[in-house]
């Protein structure tokens, strides 16, 4: 925090950068955080997160930024978008994998299982555009914080700005 001292930020993003930061940092500044999962979705390490998910069977997930609290990957959701990890190019590496356990898979095959991969490269493919979008939709006012809270224009509350329609625009 010494570091900051004289800089007047509106918002600070933590992004790619595995910071984990104190409740007095939190209580000071308004941060965001990059998460690779869809609101309610797993928590975790990117790595942590695609596990859940394929042994799960999830259906979609996505990538969220949100409000830093002093519980790890439990602040409210500010900006999101979602994708469904069905369909092309997903559904042949999800049957390659059935009747597998998990331990199984990474056990044999670790993050070089196909399934693993095309979920990381879909997933990775949305979190540069999806913090440059939540950076302008902040910017624009289309969403803020307001006293621990994340706010819509009119400065109701809301479960987080969804972004996909944009976010999708822009990977395809």
């Amino acid at each position: 925090m010494k570091r900051l001292e004289g800089f007047d930020a509106d918002l600070c993003v933590l992004a790619g950068y595995m910071l984990i930061v104190g409740a007095e940092m939190c209580q000071k500044y308004d941060m965001i955080n990059l998460h690779p999962a869809a609101p309610g979705g797993p928590k975790g390490t990117w790595q942590e997160v695609i596990w859940q998910l394929i042994e799960t069977k999830a259906e979609t997930t996505g990538v969220m930024m949100h409000l830093v609290t002093p519980e790890l990957d439990e602040g409210p959701p500010a900006t999101y978008c979602t994708f469904s990890i069905r369909g092309k190019p997903f559904d042949r590496h999800w049957r390659e994998i059935e009747g597998q356990s998990i331990d199984e898979i990474k056990k044999t095959q670790g993050e070089n299982n196909k399934l693993f991969k095309t979920i990381r490269r879909h997933g990775l493919a949305r979190e540069f555009p999806l913090i440059i979008a939540t950076l302008k939709a902040f910017s624009r006012g289309r969403v803020k914080i307001d006293n621990g809270k994340v706010v819509n224009a009119d400065g109701r509350p809301i479960k987080g700005y969804n972004l996909t329609e944009e976010i999708d625009k822009l990977v395809r």
